[in-house]
Order: C-alpha cells, then structure tokens, then sequence
C-alpha cells in the first residue's frame, strides 16, 4: 500500500483569523441536521437521498457495486495489472478538505492490515481553493493533483476514485472582501452546475474515473457563512438526484458503449454539525486536530462499512460484513 505524502499542502494551510461577522448572530442549532429528513422552508426536502432518507435506492447502488467491481489495480497505461498496478484515490478540496485528508492517510497507515495494498490515496487539496477556484478547471488544485499523482510513482491513468470534499465560498464570503453568496435556491443549483462541471473535467484527465464521493463542508458558523454552508448539502443531493433519475448530462458508463459523463456519484460521509464550539476550531475556520481526527475517523468508518468501497480499498480477508 502507498501514500502520497504532502508537506507542501500542509505549508499552505493558512491559519485565517476572521472578525466575528454579523452572521455569528445566527443560531446554527436552530438548522436540523441535513440527514433528518425534514422538510426546509416548508417545501425544500433534506435527506441525502430521494424521499428524505439517507440510504441510497437500490437500482443506483447495484449501479455502483457494478461499478466498484470493475475497479482493478492498473499500470500506469491503464492496463489491467493485478501484480503491480494501482488504484489511485484522489481528495480535491479546501484547507479543511486537506487537514481531515492527511488524519486520513494517518489512519491508512495504522490500518494497514485491513487495506488493500494496491490502494493509494493522494492528497490533491489547496488552501484558499474552493468550487468556485476549482470550477476554474485550471490552477493549484489541478496543478497539484498532478504532481502528487506522479509523486506517488503514479499516472492519471490509474485514478479510479475521486472524493470531492468542497465549498462555494470562501472565508471572504460574505464577511471580508468578497460578495454575498445570490439567494437560496439559486446558489444551490449554481453550486450543483459547477460541481457537475468539475466532475466532467476529472472525467476527461482520468480516463478511467469510475467513482466520485461527494462531501459538503463541515460547520462554518464563525465565518458567518451559516445557513449558506448548512444549505450546501442541497447542491449535493440535487446532483445525485439528477443521476439517480437518468437525466441528460449525467451519464456514467456502466456498461461498454454507455456514454460517459460524470463518474458514478454517492454521498461521501455528511459531517456539518451544530453542536461544534470555537473550541473546535484553532482560528474560526480551521477544524483543531482533535476533530480532525474524529473526522478522519467518520471518513474511515462510512467507506469500511460501505458495499462500493469494500471490493477496491479494502483486502478480501478484512471486508467488513
């Protein structure tokens, strides 16, 4: 099993200490928690997946278990290679996205019994860049995808999976220099575009991209950002939606001579919490170590019980039931 190691992303992790905006006025605990299912300003229905559950419906995860068993270690042409080829992971994302990457890849390390040695997991996050940088489709994180990619004695040919782990607006916004997010619903469909967006490039550099999990952002209520960042969730769950329900734009190829594209999309792990302090945070932003962990902790524990990781990530002998 291999890792690709990222001290120069972790260099870039700045520590950014915000006012407290008029938006801290705003009582986090008053948004339920995306995965109860209940119903937001009477019309708008939560639930990470259709019907306000939180379980996928079957015909899409036979889809992705389809898709997951079709992923085998590749040489970096591409060409099937149980012996000595790769299954290549990839985190895009924020700051956040790549502190709670690198407790991660701590906790590969101490689970290396249990994951496939043919795994590797490569840290593509950037400080400052989040959707609305990487919609860009150029730039830090695309940049430094690569050069961690071939760090790790890889090739974009290998990347099979792809966890998006992102937010529409940055600390700036709207609290510093930048402009208000527009009005709910409109981000959330704006949001939902450009991730689509990015999901089609990645598609088109790794030619093999089977499987994208997808993540909003954790609490970001002393940036002022909330309910924007609690909403985000909808951008999610619309996309998949959309996939779930066969439309335009969303095909994945499941079967040889499907169009593809976008890679097969579920929900990554859903980590916003209410119940998150300052104490949580070293600067308003950044999550402490503490919960990076915990974090790292929910990421491992959702993919260790999840069907579509079990067949690529983990040994056979260690697959969970």
């Amino acid at each position: 099993m291999r890792y690709s190691y990222s001290p120069a992303v972790l260099l870039t992790v700045a520590c950014i200490t915000l006012p407290s905006p008029a938006g801290e006025r705003f009582d986090p605990k008053s948004l339920p928690l995306f995965t109860e299912g209940k119903l937001y300003l009477d019309q708008y229905e939560t639930g990470l997946y259709p019907g306000g559950v939180n379980e996928m419906p079957a015909a899409h995860r036979e889809a992705g278990l389809r898709m997951a068993r079709a992923i085998r270690p590749l040489d970096g042409e591409g060409r099937p290679d149980d012996r000595n080829g790769r299954i290549v992971a990839v985190i895009k994302g924020h700051s956040n996205a790549t502190l709670y990457a690198t407790e991660f890849q701590n906790l590969l390390r101490e689970k290396a019994e249990e994951v496939n040695d043919r795994f590797v997991f490569v840290i593509g996050s950037v400080a400052g860049n989040q959707l609305p940088e990487i919609r860009r489709l150029e730039g830090p994180v695309w940049d430094r995808s690569m050069k961690y990619i071939s760090r790790a004695g890889c090739t974009p040919s290998q990347v099979q999976v792809l966890f998006l782990h992102t937010t529409f607006n940055g600390p700036g916004n709207p609290a510093g220099q930048g402009p208000p997010p527009p009005p709910f619903p409109e981000s959330m469909r704006q949001m939902q575009r450009d991730v689509a967006a990015v999901l089609a490039h990645c598609v088109k550099i790794y030619p093999n991209l089977k499987i994208a999990y997808l993540t909003s952002d954790g609490l970001r209520h002393f940036t002022g950002m909330e309910p924007h960042v609690w909403r985000e969730a909808f951008a999610i769950k619309w996309l998949i939606e959309s996939q779930i329900r066969g439309e335009e734009g969303t095909e994945f190829q499941d079967a040889p001579g499907k169009p593809r594209i976008l890679p097969w999309m579920c929900w990554g792990p859903y980590i916003w919490d209410n119940t998150w302090d300052r104490s949580y945070f070293r600067d308003g932003v950044h999550p402490t170590p503490q919960v990076c962990r915990q974090v790292a902790e929910k990421y491992y524990a959702y993919l260790r019980a999840d069907p579509i990781a079990q067949p690529w990530m983990f040994k056979a002998r260690a697959a969970a039931p």
